[in-house]
Parts: C-alpha cells; sequence; structure tokens
C-alpha cells in the first residue's frame, strides 16, 4: 500500500468538490484529478495484480459489487431528494444510471444525469472488465512494447478530440472507451518502475523532499500555464497531463518508505483517511450540493437569509466529509 498515492487522491477528490468555484486553477486541477483517479488505479492494480489467475467473472464480482453498492445507495438517496421537486426525469435515464451504462449515450440529458461524476464509474468498470486481457498482453510485451501501446492509444484519443466539435467532445470526455488510455498508461507506469528500481532509488530516496518539491512544483505551474491557455481544452485531459501525473506516480512508487516532508505529511493519519474514503467523498459531493442549495440554502433563504448561498462551498465540504465517512462504513460491512 502506498499511502501517499492514496493521500492525492483525496486531497484531488476535494478539489473537484471545489470545481464549479470561481477559480480557474481549482478547475484546472479538478481535470487533472479526473485522469489521476484512472493512472493510479492502472498502477496499483499492476502492482497488486500483475497477472489475473482466477476466472473473469470471479475477478469482476467483488469489483461490481462494491461499485454498484456505493452506486446505488447514492442513486436512492438522489432520487429520494428530486421526488419533492419533480426533478427526477424519465424512467429510460433512471434504469441507464442505475446501471451505469448512462455515459455510452451522446444525450447530454443522459450521460449527465442524476449523479454527474458517475460516469467515471462506468469507465472504471469497463478498465476493470479489460484488465485481465490487458494484463496477458503486457506479460507478453517488453516495456518498449508496453509504452508503445500506452502512447498509440493517447495518439488515437488525441486525434479523435481534435477532429469533434465541442459538444461531442463533452460527451467523449466522459465517454467510458475514451478514459481506457489513462488507465493503461497507469498500467505501463509501473512496468517502468519495475525495470528501472535497481537502479533509480537510492538516488531519489537521497533527496526525496527535492524530488518532492520539484514534481509539486511542475504540477503547480502546469495547472497555472493550462489555466491561461484555454486553446488547449481539446487535449487537456490526454497530453497536457501526460508528464506530470507520470512524475507524480512514479515519484511516490520509488520514494514510498523513504518520503521526504511532503511524503511524510501526505502518510499523516488525516489525509491517509482522507484517501480512503475518496470514492464515497467523490460521489457524494453532487448530492449534499443538491440538498444544500435546494433545501437548506432555499428555506434559509425564505425565512430572510439569502447568506447561506453565499457559504455555500464552505458548507458543503465539512458536510461531504461527514457524510462519506459515513457511507464508507455502511458499505465497508456490506462489500
Amino acid at each position: 500500500m502506498i499511502k501517499t498515492l492514496s493521500s492525492w487522491r483525496g486531497l484531488l477528490v476535494v478539489v473537484i468538490i471545489l470545481y464549479h468555484t470561481p477559480i480557474v486553477a481549482l478547475t484546472e486541477a479538478a481535470h487533472m484529478g479526473v485522469s489521476m483517479f484512472l493512472v493510479m488505479s492502472g498502477t496499483l492494480m499492476m502492482m497488486r495484480h500483475p497477472q489475473v489467475k482466477c476466472t473473469w467473472t470471479q475477478w469482476m464480482l467483488p469489483r461490481a459489487r462494491r461499485i454498484y453498492t456505493i452506486h446505488w445507495l447514492v442513486l436512492a438517496l438522489i432520487v429520494l431528494a428530486m421526488l419533492p421537486l419533480g426533478k427526477v426525469g424519465s424512467l429510460w435515464t433512471l434504469v441507464s444510471n442505475a446501471m451505469l451504462v448512462h455515459p455510452w449515450c451522446p444525450e447530454r440529458a443522459v450521460y449527465l444525469s442524476f449523479n454527474k461524476p458517475t460516469w467515471f464509474l462506468s469507465a472504471l468498470l469497463l478498465c476493470y472488465a479489460l484488465y485481465p486481457m490487458l494484463s496477458r498482453v503486457f506479460s507478453c510485451l517488453g516495456l518498449r512494447g508496453k509504452w508503445a501501446i500506452a502512447i498509440g492509444v493517447m495518439a488515437l484519443h488525441c486525434l479523435v478530440t481534435a477532429s469533434v466539435s465541442q459538444p461531442v467532445r463533452d460527451w467523449l470526455f466522459d465517454m467510458p472507451l475514451m478514459r481506457v488510455g489513462d488507465y493503461v498508461r497507469g498500467m505501463a507506469q509501473r512496468q517502468t518502475v519495475t525495470a528501472d528500481d535497481a537502479r533509480l532509488p537510492r538516488t531519489l530516496r537521497d533527496h526525496s523532499t527535492i524530488v518532492e518539491l520539484v514534481v509539486v512544483a511542475v504540477l503547480i505551474a502546469v495547472v497555472i500555464a493550462v489555466g491561461k491557455m484555454p486553446w488547449l481544452d481539446w487535449c487537456e485531459d490526454v497530453t497536457v497531463w501526460w508528464l506530470p501525473l507520470s512524475l507524480l506516480v512514479l515519484t511516490c512508487i520509488l520514494v514510498n518508505g523513504s518520503e521526504g516532508m511532503i511524503g511524510r505529511l501526505l502518510s499523516s493519519r488525516p489525509l491517509t483517511w482522507l484517501g480512503s474514503v475518496s470514492l464515497e467523498v467523490y460521489m457524494l459531493a453532487a448530492l449534499v450540493s443538491f440538498v444544500y442549495s435546494h433545501y437548506i440554502a432555499a428555506i434559509a433563504g425564505h425565512f430572510g437569509h439569502p447568506e447561506f448561498y453565499d457559504i455555500s462551498w464552505p458548507a458543503t465540504l465539512p458536510l461531504t466529509l461527514l457524510a462519506a465517512a459515513l457511507l464508507h462504513k455502511v458499505t465497508d460491512k456490506r462489500t
């Protein structure tokens, strides 16, 4: 278990909660976070299961059970919150969302229905389903072959996104098949560390704090730069984040056990806890925001306190963390 990777995941989930604030840098960091989750998932999966030694059904069942358990619980709460306001929508949209097939539909009202971030769960399910095949292919290839696949998938992604209109691009951003490249890149990164771990770690471990500071500085610089270059929007979720995300993931792996100042902070109990509930936080953010704006702030405004709308983000963040802790306890027992 690499605690720093888990903590980074938790911190980026918090950034995604703050996605709609006026701060441009947070918006760009949220875009980076989405790719980061899939890259890290591919890397960690390759570390834990370099080869799948069970049937596909045995492989998928526990992973699908965890994802659908959390998804259905949160979806039920969202439907209950929407019913009094008449915002539930069509039965087809609800069923497709419940089955996590809605991101495959190009209609915006469908692929962004109910809990908008659930497209990520659909992408994760697809990556899990493909992993047994991908791991077998990777086991037959050398390091160059693995990176050739990763770069080829990324190049195809860029070619497609560059040749379509912005509305289609918005859908492709959420379409599961288009996110497999991030997962494959994460798998290739783990193989890169395996190939070089005999000669790189000692150098990095002796200067781990400096290495961590450099990587964080690169991340901050890219986030600020991308925010000032809107013409990169068509590719920012692939090529723009490739180098900084690779640096971050590889550094966390290579200095694991000999972390520097930043790594020790990320390994602290509060941040590792945040990483452990990152999926729950991600799933509940939209629900808490909906309930706050349509019920808490609306009722407070009715009684002459419109300032509740102005403090929505500072209020919803702790509420989301509290709800995530409760949901984590419930789903942990059921899965």
